[in-house]
């Protein structure tokens, strides 16, 4: 902790606590007593009125308080849950930093909206993804930092389409996490346009001493997505909604269930998600998806004739 953060930090602390001894100051900050006289001698020196008392500590003058942050009720709750939520689905260091900026927050509080936030947190919990992504991650901090200086990056990237390795070079313009998976966007001059790089597919890279020059995104005409439309077994359709897939776009009653339609750039972003329903789905559209389902399950069965 710089200086400058451990006098806001103690000035802090008095305004919490009221009296607080040396000994205790320089317990909390993990810095000798002398350092302590020579904080407060320079918060002093700032305009803030400390009290001493010998043998009982410091204390500030009464009247004198830091003006509180300007935050609605509900402006605190969002942060105060949305720090939690934080807490649950990351690890590293900034958790950490989490707690220490929400204890800060709530010292500079009103009353008021202490007591509703502290009541809103004591009945409200977050289930945490089974595995939390690090922002101490070593491929997002080298991506970032490329992207920061203008770097080029070399990965070594496994293709889903075509199940192959490719060497690239890439000119890492943003990062995006999306359903428990970081992507960099960035522009692959291998393949020679913009590509989205999924982390786990990264199976090694390097930043390059070479720099680029931002290209500007030309305007693309957008390829219209395919439409999808399933039949689900009345019965099933409840648990449908429960796990329901992210292309989902709209459903309507139908004659022998519920149709759910569903918008996609390709058919494996949903082919798997289908035959895990098993015989509870029927295709109705396209032609072109109900062929691509017979397939797999020819596959299927033959390997389980082997």
């Amino acid at each position: 902790m710089n200086r400058i953060d451990r006098l806001f930090a103690i000035l802090l602390k008095l305004q919490s606590q009221g009296r607080v001894q040396a000994a205790e100051l320089a317990e909390a900050f993990a810095i000798s007593r002398r350092t302590v006289y020579r904080d407060i001698a320079a918060l002093n020196e700032m305009g803030v009125p400390i009290v001493s008392l010998p043998g009982e500590g410091y204390e500030l003058m009464p009247g004198y308080y830091l003006p509180p942050l300007v935050f609605s009720e509900d402006e605190a709750a969002a942060l105060v849950l949305g720090a939690h939520l934080l807490q649950e689905h990351t690890t590293g260091r900034l958790p950490s930093a989490v707690l220490a900026a929400l204890e800060k927050l709530m010292i500079a509080l009103p009353d008021r909206s202490v007591k509703r936030v502290n009541a809103l947190r004591q009945v409200t919990t977050f289930g945490g993804p089974d595995v939390r992504f690090d922002l101490d991650d070593r491929l997002l901090n080298d991506i970032n930092q490329a992207i920061q200086e203008k770097r080029l990056v070399e990965v070594v990237y496994h293709s889903c389409s075509k199940n192959e390795q490719t060497v690239r070079q890439i000119e890492a313009e943003s990062l995006h996490y999306d359903l428990g998976q970081w992507y960099v966007n960035a522009f692959c001059r291998l393949r020679g346009g913009w590509r989205a790089f999924r982390f786990n597919r990264i199976e090694a890279w390097e930043l390059l001493d070479k720099t680029f020059t931002p290209r500007p995104r030309l305007q693309e005409e957008p390829q219209p997505p395919i439409e999808i439309q399933l039949l689900f077994a009345p019965e099933t359709a409840r648990w449908v909604r429960e796990r329901q897939h992210y292309a989902f776009v709209e459903e309507q009653p139908a004659e022998g269930g519920v149709e759910m339609h569903y918008a996609v750039k390709r058919f494996d972003e949903i082919l798997p998600w289908v035959l895990s329903w098993g015989s509870q789905v029927k295709v109705v559209e396209p032609a072109g998806f109900r062929d691509a389902i017979k397939m797999e399950i020819r596959k299927l069965q033959v390997g389980y004739e082997m």
